[in-house]
Parts: structure tokens; C-alpha cells; sequence
């Protein structure tokens, strides 16, 4: 069996290779389970076929891995000679082996060698959960789990949450070792905020000029020992990003087309999306030059970090 499993969300992609692997009765650590890196510069698929058409070792099949093969997007593209032996390949594939193609890849469609691979694979698409989504699948896995949870408590825990599957299930880890009921209060002991999350409220604030909630915001992360000039860093690269989403719906692009023409997750383009409301790319441009000024200050030593922050917030989000 030929696999083509890509997209965003890695928890739901390592799922699907771990459910075909325990099929086969293959461990990962094998010596019938090879590992090719697509993206490599000195790949070949001609060693991939060569694997793929070697009977295996101690197993009844092999598993051959290609990850991130860059070659099946726009980005690179195989020899052509190369591509005709992969075509091949995949009209008479070997019954010894299972060839797994798969990554955080965008595929060209228009390649003939993707078209083959979508009719003689089994093609799985595992992008990240819309929001929506995210939040019915906690709130499933914790009924699973048996988990009873307070609303505010269930509230404060998706807000806290970002939506990565990974990330919720090391979370529902701690859940079920730390007991059966929570509340918000247990769930904010329990489950710590991202920082890109808490970036993300600070820059609503400035964008919505709630002064004190920035504030109050700013001093929660300072008692946490963050790093005034790393969130100058995280700042600036969100403001870059929303005077870039800003550019883009003003030109009449769509949020798929943005998030194709910025390479950027579709999340961090919805969320720049929502936080752009009442957001001028003139005003944008002003905090932009604020923070690559703060920065200078920092960096040359001239400006009190604790201080020069809580000036750059009361200034832009006044």
C-alpha cells in the first residue's frame, strides 16, 4: 500500500503512521522501517525505490518513510528521470513494502505526479481543526475521559488552550493525574497560558486601546520573569503580520489566499483577521516604529526594560 498523509496538524498525521505501523507489526526502530528526508538536499528517490523493492528483513513488510517531500509542491521538483521511475513504481508497487509520503507539505496539483499519487495512494489530508472544531473535540475528549468540569472552569481552559492537538493531549494528561474535577481556578493552576496567546490579548489591547488591561496584562508576564525585549520581538512580528493581512484584505484577497500568499497558518490568519477590527495601517505602522525604537533603546542600554515597556504601552494603547 502507497500513503500521501500531509497537512498541518502533526498530532493527527504521527496517528494515522503509528495505526499503520501497528497494521504491519512494524516498530518504528526496525530495520525494516526506513526513514528518507525530502527535503534533503541530496535526495533521490532512486535509494527510496531501491528499499521499497528489497524483500524485508525480519518482517512480512517493509515501511518506507519520505518525509517532507518538498518535491511534490511547488517549491522543488524531482529529475525528471527520477519522476518516471516513481511513476512507475507506483503502477506496480511492490507487495513487500508500504511507501509513506507525508509532512506539513503544500502539493502542487497541477504535478502529474501528484494526480497519480492521489489515485494510486491512500491520500489523507490532516490540517489543523478550525476553531470550532478544537473546541468540540476537547470538550468530546473530556466527557471520554471523565472528566467534570465547572463551565467558568471549561471556559478558562479553552481560552487557555491554543489550538494544537499535541498540546491538549499533554494537557489532558496532567488533567486526569491531577483528578476527576475542575474549576477554573484548578484549571488555572493547572494549565499555564501560551505565551503567543497572551501576545495575542496584549496586542488587542494596544489595537483596542484598553490601556488597563495591558497593563495588568504586561505585570502578570513581568512577575513571570518574561523577557521585555523577546515580546517586543513577538509584538513586532504580529503587527508585521497584521499590517500584512491588512495590505491583503484591502487589495480584495480572500483568508485562504492570504494564508497561501504569506505561507502562514490558517490560525494565525484568522486570529490577525479578528485583532485588525478598528486597526488603521497608518496607526499599525505607528506601533511598528515604537517597538523597533524600544528595541534600539534596549539593546543600547538607555532605557530601564521594565520601565521603557510599560511607556510603549501606555503611549500606543491610550
Amino acid at each position: 500500500m502507497n500513503y500521501l498523509i500531509v497537512g498541518t496538524e502533526a498530532y493527527l498525521i504521527r496517528k494515522e503512521l503509528n495505526k499503520i505501523m501497528l497494521q504491519g507489526e512494524i516498530e518504528s526502530n526496525s530495520m525494516d522501517t526506513i526513514f528518507y528526508d525530502g527535503q534533503a538536499n541530496d535526495f533521490s528517490i532512486n535509494p527510496v525505490l531501491e528499499d521499497c523493492n528489497t524483500p524485508p528483513f525480519f518482517n512480512k513488510k517493509k515501511t518506507v518513510i519520505i518525509n517532507n517531500p518538498v518535491f511534490l509542491s511547488a517549491q522543488k521538483s524531482l529529475p525528471e528521470n527520477e519522476v518516471a521511475s516513481l511513476e512507475k513504481y507506483l503502477k506496480n508497487s511492490s507487495y513487500d513494502a508500504d511507501l509513506i509520503f507525508t509532512g506539513d507539505v503544500t502539493l502542487d496539483k497541477r504535478k502529474k505526479i501528484v494526480k497519480l499519487l492521489q489515485t494510486n495512494a491512500r491520500f489523507m489530508q490532516l490540517d489543523r481543526l478550525s476553531l470550532q472544531e478544537f473546541r468540540s473535540y476537547v470538550l468530546k475528549n473530556l466527557k471520554e475521559n471523565k472528566i467534570e468540569i465547572t463551565n467558568d472552569g471549561r471556559d478558562e481552559l479553552l481560552d487557555r488552550l491554543p489550538n494544537d492537538l499535541e498540546n491538549f493531549h499533554s494537557e489532558l494528561d496532567k488533567m486526569n493525574l491531577y483528578g476527576k474535577q475542575l474549576d477554573k481556578e484548578g484549571v488555572s493552576r493547572l494549565i499555564s497560558r501560551p505565551l503567543d496567546e497572551d501576545v495575542f490579548h496584549l496586542v488587542n489591547d494596544v489595537v483596542s486601546r484598553n490601556m488597563k488591561s495591558a497593563l495588568h496584562l504586561w505585570n502578570d508576564l513581568f512577575v513571570l520573569n518574561k523577557d521585555p525585549i523577546y515580546l517586543v520581538a513577538l509584538l513586532a512580528s504580529q503587527f508585521r503580520l497584521l499590517y500584512q493581512v491588512r495590505t491583503y484584505l484591502d487589495m480584495g484577497y480572500s483568508e485562504k489566499d492570504i494564508q497561501r500568499e504569506l505561507k502562514v497558518h490558517p490560525y494565525r490568519i484568522t486570529k490577525a483577521i479578528e485583532s485588525l477590527r478598528g486597526l488603521t495601517k497608518d496607526r499599525c505602522l505607528y506601533i511598528l516604529n515604537a517597538l523597533a525604537e524600544l528595541d534600539q533603546s534596549f539593546k543600547m542600554g538607555i532605557l530601564d526594560k521594565k520601565i521603557g515597556f510599560e511607556m510603549f504601552l501606555i503611549r500606543t494603547a491610550r
